[in-house]
């Protein structure tokens, strides 16, 4: 029973000395970029669009909104780079960058 219980040691030992010499393949982490981080996330990126749509009519809009426009301008502009920033922060930018970026 002791030869068995050696012929099985010493199998599991060459098979992980075989297993040990074979390469690797090495997995590269894929690169993060702005494209990639936009198409991962769609929705995000549609909603930073309506945003924008909806800033622009807001601050060239004649009407004050009840006086509520100025605010509202400020809260979409702080909504939208929060979005950014959620959005880009895998790409470690600083708050300049985001705010460059369409």
């Amino acid at each position: 029973m002791k030869f068995g219980k050696t012929l099985a040691s010493t199998g599991a030992l060459a098979a992980a000395l075989v297993l040990s010499a074979l390469p690797v393949a090495a997995v590269a982490a894929p690169q993060l970029t702005i494209q990639t981080e936009e198409a991962a996330h769609p929705r995000i990126v549609a909603a930073i669009h309506e945003m924008r749509h909806a800033l622009e009519e807001l601050e060239s809009a004649p009407d004050d909104f009840g006086g509520n426009k100025a605010a509202a301008i400020h809260d979409t502009r702080v909504a939208l780079h929060s979005l950014r920033k959620a959005l880009y922060y895998r790409l470690h930018m600083d708050d300049a960058a985001i705010d460059r970026v369409n």
